[in-house]
């Protein structure tokens, strides 16, 4: 199943905090060049807000965007039309051999039997079809504010004990696809962007971080007040983000 339900309530803040329709355009800009002919049909996977889908339309893409979340799909609806369905992403409501390639841009730490995820996505793609999957992000060394968060990160798997944690590697990412039939080919892209002061802070102490979530309060709390206090110590109100993204490009035979 997705844990994309987490996201129910996150949908009104989602965009602000990250980074909106402007970043969304960025990785579609990426993407795009990845998945070949235009005259294809398109399916992301995990479509949420739509700022993705919505920079592969405005590329001349056809898209239809897939997603649990309903108050996350009713954000999208504006932007992308009727294009759009409401299914678990393990079970797609979403015909066979029915589309030419398909997206997911930060959605497999929300999959509960990513395994499931791609032999859905073999089923759905035609032969010879493509799956571009965005799967991990590296903070550079000096970006201040990115060293924080992903510090934050490893002290929220460490607090969720047993649980799965909530990055994936590539190694997971191309073992979990080798089954399902995909042949990968990975790519490094850099990526640059801006976020404010005012929006990280909220996205910590709102806890709008679906990880947070999964803790307790009191537990996201002790994790959350030393980020809150290192963030506020960040001189400035602008922070200039710089890191890498892994993105698998998946071939189906």
């Amino acid at each position: 199943m997705i844990l994309g339900r987490e996201f129910d309530d996150l949908a009104e803040h989602y965009d602000a905090t990250r980074g909106g329709e402007g970043r969304g355009d960025e990785y579609a800009s990426d993407i795009d060049e990845l998945l070949g002919p235009r005259d294809g049909l398109v399916l992301e996977i995990g479509v949420g807000t739509g700022v993705v889908a919505l920079g592969l339309a405005r590329r001349g893409r056809r898209v239809v965007g897939l997603d649990v979340s309903s108050p996350m799909l009713a954000r999208a609806l504006p932007r992308l039309g009727p294009v759009l369905v409401r299914s678990d992403a393990t079970e797609m409501a979403i015909a066979t051999s029915s589309v030419d390639c398909a997206v997911s841009v930060w959605v497999l730490h929300a999959v509960g039997d990513p395994p499931a995820l791609f032999r859905e996505a073999a089923r759905v793609i035609r032969p010879r079809g493509r799956y571009v999957v965005c799967t991990a992000q590296h903070a550079a060394p000096d970006d201040v504010v990115g060293q924080i968060i992903k510090a934050m990160a490893a002290q929220v798997d460490e607090r969720r004990g047993a649980l799965r944690p909530r990055g994936v590697t590539l190694d997971e990412v191309i073992e979990w696809a080798s089954p399902a039939g995909f042949s990968p080919s990975v790519r490094q892209l850099e990526r640059t962007w801006e976020s404010t002061k005012a929006e990280e802070l909220y996205a910590i102490e709102h806890r709008v971080w679906p990880a947070l979530r999964e803790l307790d309060e009191e537990t996201a709390k002790e994790v959350a007040d030393p980020v809150v206090d290192a963030l506020r110590a960040v001189p400035g109100n602008v922070f200039l983000h710089r890191a890498t993204s892994d993105v698998v490009v998946f071939d189906l035979p």
